[in-house]
């Protein structure tokens, strides 16, 4: 495989993420409006302190600065929780997973595992991003759904470089003290479970991921604003709905994840110094989000006010 290849693989290991929270949204203008709330709660159990700030994975210029209660959440924490810490992770290890589990052989393509239809909305897809549909044929279906998912935020001024996990992780070991960070699950965990997914349910896979990332580009109401807004409400909505052949392997990804964050955050709650999780903001929404959650345990938990000291 030639290195033009592997470069367009790279970021495979750290963007996975993007299926996993289950969503992708458009960008959209920033409100002049101060908005009312950041995506950010504070869970309270006596002395125990946790923030839970919902991350967006690729982000943009227009996100920054982050609001200031964020900014003092990050400061008062001792510890940093993400999802995987990206600084971390083997790439050399998760290319050969992605390799080994994730590319075809010899004669075999994608264009043998996929319907016509969906093959030709790949290309079609390819070809409103100037893409080349060819250097795709080589993945399997999980592959190419997650790196053409991630096409329409790149081409709209999204990267992985801006994405609120890594700014915190970024600052993580200059902190003074320098910050402890944990992490909730790892890159081959997360590999893992597209690479798991049934062959009966990969085109449908590919082909759902393609539409909802097409039609995220075009709602202006979508996750950049809500996410500066703290409109988790609104986020939730936002959130595609599985189709039902798909409602399995959509759980996978996103509710049956969510039970764990929830004990981590219920670990620092119970002992520990102020925590400060960053996981992806469809994971703390909604009625099985973690922060449902700790409610349902009995914890104390809030959002937090855009204009709080």
């Amino acid at each position: 495989m030639n290195l033009t290849f592997y470069r367009r693989l790279r970021p495979l290991a750290l963007v996975a993420g993007l299926i996993l929270t289950a969503g992708v949204f458009g960008q959209a203008p920033h409100a002049s409006v101060q908005p009312r709330k950041c995506l950010l709660w504070k869970a309270v159990s006596g002395d125990n302190v946790v923030y839970l700030l919902g991350s967006i994975h690729l982000g943009s210029k227009k996100m920054y600065p982050l609001a200031k209660p964020i900014e003092d959440a990050f400061a008062r924490a001792k510890v940093l929780v993400v999802e995987v810490d990206i600084s971390k992770v083997d790439m050399t290890e998760a290319m050969t997973f992605i390799h080994e589990k994730g590319m075809y052989s010899d004669d075999d393509t994608l264009w043998k595992h996929i319907s016509p239809e969906t093959a030709d909305k790949v290309r079609k897809f390819c070809t409103k991003y100037d893409m080349d549909a060819s250097m795709f044929g080589m993945f399997k279906p999980w592959v190419a759904a997650v790196e053409l998912e991630a096409l329409p935020m790149q081409k709209a001024g999204m990267n992985l470089n801006l994405g609120i996990d890594k700014y915190f992780l970024d600052r993580a070991p200059s902190s003074k003290p320098p910050k402890r960070i944990e992490q909730l699950e790892t890159a081959e965990f997360q590999l893992n479970l597209l690479s798991s997914m049934p062959e009966s349910l990969s085109d449908e896979f590919l082909s759902n991921s393609l539409g909802e990332s097409s039609q995220a580009v075009k709602d202006d109401t979508k996750l950049e604003k809500l996410w500066i807004d703290g409109d988790a409400e609104a986020l939730n909505a936002a959130l595609p709905k599985s189709p039902p052949h798909l409602a399995k392997i959509m759980r996978a990804l996103r509710e049956d994840r969510n039970p764990h964050m929830a004990d981590v955050a219920e670990k620092y709650l119970k002992s520990g110094g102020p925590c400060f999780f960053v996981v992806g903001a469809a994971h703390l929404i909604g009625d099985e989000g973690v922060i449902a959650l700790l409610k349902k345990r009995g914890y104390s938990v809030f959002q937090v006010p855009a204009t709080a000291p």
